[in-house]
C-alpha cells in the first residue's frame, strides 16, 4: 500500500526533502516504527485556554503546562484500520513537570477525500486535514472539525473552532529534523503551540509502542460527506 502522508500528498511527494520522505513515507507492510528523540525549544499556552488544556490531559490530548528546552519524543507507527485503509498512530511524550502524553490517529476518509484526525486515546474531537509539500516541508493544517458525541459527530460553532498548523522539515546545516506547531483560535489568539528539534531512527516494532488508540481499534464511523 501507498502510505498514508504520500497519498495525501500526491503528485508534490517528490518535491519533500529526501529525509522527510523517509520518516514520513512508513506502510503498514513495514516491520519499523519511525522515533523521532530531541528538544523543544518553545511550549507555549495562552493562560485563558488552561481549562480545556487540562480537559484534553484526561484523553492524552493537549495539556496545560509551558516551558523551554523540553526534552520530548515522538512515535509514528503505521496500521492498516478496520476498513482496510492505511493510517498512522503519533505518540508524542513531554518531559514537562509532570510528564505529559499527546496523541492522535490519523485515518483516511473516503467520504470527505482527505486524512480525518481523532485527537486523544478516544478520537472525541476529529478534524480534517490538509497535507502539502511546501519548500521541502510536510505542511499540515486543520480544517473542519467535530465533537463525537455517541455515535454522531457534531460540527463545532466558528468562536469554538482552532485553526492548527504544523510544518515538518529536515535542517541541512543542523543535520537534524525541525518542528513548529501552533493552535490558534479567533478570539484568543495563540492557544497551544511548540517548536523543537529532533533526530529519527527507525526501530522493529517488537521495541514499539503503546497498543494504538480506541479510535484506531474499535473501527467507529468517521465524520461523513454532510457531517
Amino acid at each position: 500500500m501507498t502510505g498514508l502522508f504520500e497519498r495525501e500528498v500526491g503528485e508534490g511527494w517528490i518535491r519533500l526533502h529526501p529525509r522527510v520522505r523517509e520518516r514520513y513515507g512508513l506502510e503498514s507492510g513495514d516491520s519499523r516504527i519511525a522515533v523521532g528523540v530531541g528538544r523543544m525549544d518553545e511550549l507555549e499556552r495562552h493562560p485563558l485556554a488552561l481549562p480545556a488544556l487540562w480537559l484534553g490531559t484526561v484523553d492524552d490530548f493537549l495539556f496545560p503546562e509551558a516551558g523551554t528546552d523540553v526534552p520530548f519524543t515522538i512515535t509514528t507507527e503505521p496500521f492498516v484500520d478496520a476498513a482496510g485503509n492505511e493510517a498512522l498512530f503519533l505518540r508524542r511524550r513531554f518531559e514537562t513537570s509532570p510528564p505529559r502524553t499527546f496523541v492522535d490517529t490519523l485515518r483516511w476518509n473516503p467520504a470527505r477525500g482527505c486524512i480525518t484526525d481523532l485527537f486523544g486515546r478516544r478520537g472525541v474531537v476529529a478534524a480534517d486535514l490538509q497535507i502539502e509539500a511546501a519548500e521541502g516541508a510536510l505542511a499540515l493544517s486543520i480544517g473542519t472539525q467535530w465533537l463525537r458525541v455517541g455515535e454522531r459527530y457534531l460540527a463545532l460553532p466558528e468562536h469554538l473552532s482552532t485553526d492548527g498548523r504544523l510544518r515538518d522539515w529536515y535542517d541541512d546545516a543542523m543535520e537534524e529534523y525541525r518542528v513548529a506547531a501552533e493552535i490558534t483560535n479567533p478570539l484568543l489568539g495563540t492557544v497551544f503551540g511548540y517548536e523543537g528539534t529532533f533526530e529519527n531512527e527507525f526501530r522493529s516494532r517488537e521495541t514499539g509502542t503503546d497498543d494504538p488508540p480506541e479510535a484506531a481499534l474499535d473501527g467507529i464511523d468517521l465524520p461523513g460527506e454532510n457531517a
